[in-house]
């Protein structure tokens, strides 16, 4: 299959015009272009795969005019914002093994009517897309199945550029690199989360984009319109849940301090300064809220071009947790972003292995859990909902790795993190000061599109 090597889009030529680059100049144009388009591309290749754009066509009114670089099902809107899901249709997941219930279908169901019932049937100012690739695709039944009385939502594959292997590696490269366990499709989807989806939903004409897994499940009603909150508020970025990520891969860390040094006005020395007082302070971004255009311009876009063409998700298994909360951190002041906390919210991974710690059995949490929304409940109502979870395990009580508190149940991660007194305290308590200056949380002013 031929490489993708797409012209930038109108208004990315010159990148890095705007911050200094320590090396000759000349080196910027190459870089520069490079951003535009994923790593992909062959030298000197200039076919592009079928179904993708020509970005060299209607550039001025691309987000208008552009055909769809995918198959999609659903009817064309004229909405901005978007809630994605990325979705497996089989029996066997690629990285996690036999799924519970038969398929990833009851899941997302599950995940789809909370996400209506609670916030999409209220606020119905938005796409619902759900993303898949062409190898666990759903069928015309599910489709049917899943589109009936949910008139936002749409089906998108993603195929050819957007995914695949970046030029220069090859699957069977999988067994030696780091954690293979993670299948190429796992390492295609952090790929996905973390560098090229923000071009391709710039390309459907959407800025703002919320994501769920087909496992988050949104437990509480949202009473106003998060996507009008964070454009009112100048919220460039938001998360659910912090959680504290060591797993980033050899030669990561090294990259992203090569990255400041080569671009030393990149961004602020006291911006960086609070990145290096501990940089696996992190955003679990199953569930994220971002500006678009944010992660499209520089110096965000240049930063993600440089870790895609390091190949570290590849190679590394580097997460899109931890490329998203570098990003976020080094290039936005904690007013601009949010921490939300008045919904409750779950994503919680469960142990697939024998065991994954030394109090983690096969069938407990491993990671995550669910966290109460301020607010939402009665401490009895929070009583009885904890029950109700507590009896998923039944048959195993996972003592020491089910934390049933005040305000979360789950995994240790996360909770930990929440923690005032955790090492997240000196991040949080920037990103709650900030959040006390935003508008108040009344429906009145964002019940609207």
């Amino acid at each position: 299959m031929a490489k993708s090597n797409a012209a930038p889009p109108a208004g990315q030529k010159n990148l890095f015009s705007f911050f200094t680059k320590k090396k000759p100049a000349a080196a910027s144009s190459a870089a520069s272009a490079a951003i535009a388009s994923p790593s992909n591309a062959a030298p000197n290749d200039t076919t592009s795969k079928s179904r993708t754009i020509d970005n060299n066509k209607n550039n001025n009114n691309s987000n208008n005019q552009t055909q769809s670089a995918h198959n999609s099902i659903g009817l064309l809107s004229n909405h901005t914002d978007v809630i994605v899901y990325l979705a497996q249709f089989s029996k066997y997941h690629s990285s996690y093994g036999f799924q519970q219930n038969a398929t990833g279908l009851s899941k997302l169901n599950k995940s789809l009517d909370l996400l209506y019932t609670n916030y999409v049937n209220h606020f119905p100012f938005c796409d619902v897309i759900v993303f898949y690739d062409s190898d666990h695709g759903p069928d015309a039944e599910t489709i049917a199945d899943l589109s009936r009385d949910r008139p936002q939502l749409k089906f998108h594959e993603l195929n050819g550029t957007w995914w695949e292997l970046p030029y220069g590696l090859k699957a069977i490269q999988r067994f030696v690199w780091n954690r293979p366990a993670f299948s190429v499709g796992y390492r295609h989807m952090i790929r996905w989360f973390a560098v090229l989806m923000w071009r391709y939903l710039t390309m459907e004409g959407y800025t703002h984009v919320m994501r769920m897994d087909d496992d988050s499940y949104l437990h509480s009603r949202v009473k106003y319109n998060l996507f009008e909150y964070m454009r009112e508020n100048n919220k460039r970025y938001a998360f659910r849940q912090p959680v504290v990520e060591d797993g980033v891969g050899t030669g990561y860390d090294e990259l992203i301090d090569g990255f400041l040094e080569e671009y030393p006005d990149a961004t602020s020395p006291k911006l960086i300064d609070l990145y290096k007082q501990d940089r696996r302070v992190s955003f679990y971004n199953n569930w994220f809220m971002a500006d678009i255009s944010f992660f499209m311009s520089p110096p965000a876009s240049v930063l993600l071009n440089t870790i895609d063409m390091s190949k570290l998700i590849y190679t590394q298994r580097t997460g899109d947790l931890v490329i998203h909360s570098t990003v976020a951190r080094l290039f936005l002041r904690p007013k601009e972003i949010h921490w939300f906390r008045d919904f409750t919210y779950e994503h919680m991974t469960l142990c697939r292995k024998e065991k994954c710690g030394p109090f983690v059995l096969n069938g407990c949490p491993q990671n995550g859990g669910i966290s109460r929304g301020s607010g939402v409940y009665t401490d009895e109502e929070w009583s009885e909902f904890a029950k109700t979870v507590k009896s998923r395990f039944k048959e195993n009580q996972c003592p020491g790795s089910l934390i049933m508190g005040y305000d979360y149940i789950g995994a240790e991660d996360i909770r930990y993190c929440s923690k005032i007194h955790s090492r997240c305290r000196f991040y949080l308590e920037l990103l709650m000061t900030a959040n006390t200056t935003a508008v108040h949380h009344d429906s009145s002013v964002y019940n609207k599109r």
